[in-house]
């Protein structure tokens, strides 16, 4: 595995750590509607850094031809980001701190990345 990828699979790892354990806090401190909420900001931004990640890797990776996966899992990464933000404006409940608080997961893990290899 590449510095790259390895760096890659640490940020995901930290952002799925994040979403799990703001989204307990976030049940146990506040309730379900901003634990709910939270996991919903988090899973948006998550499934966008992973469709990101797939449309860059197929840019910068030199190769001929298109795969079946460089269409599937971006445009299956869209229509999953569009259902959640779908569910996000009909939910009368959706509490917007907490789900601005997941939004932030990605971003966390990408400086928390930043600031272990200063570190290391």
């Amino acid at each position: 595995m590449t510095a790259p990828e390895e760096i890659l699979r640490r940020v995901r790892r930290t952002a799925v750590v994040l979403t799990v354990a703001g989204a307990a806090v976030a049940f146990a401190a506040f309730g379900t509607h901003a634990g709910v909420s939270l996991t919903i900001g988090a899973a948006i931004v998550i499934f966008n850094f992973f469709v990101l990640e797939k449309v860059m890797g197929g840019f910068l990776t030199p190769r001929t031809g298109m795969r079946f996966s460089d269409v599937v899992v971006p445009a299956g990464g869209f229509l999953g980001i569009l259902l959640l933000l779908t569910a996000v404006l009909r939910w009368k409940g959706f509490d917007l701190p907490a789900g601005l608080a997941g939004l932030s997961v990605i971003v966390v893990a990408i400086v928390w990345e930043g600031v272990r290899g200063v570190r290391e």
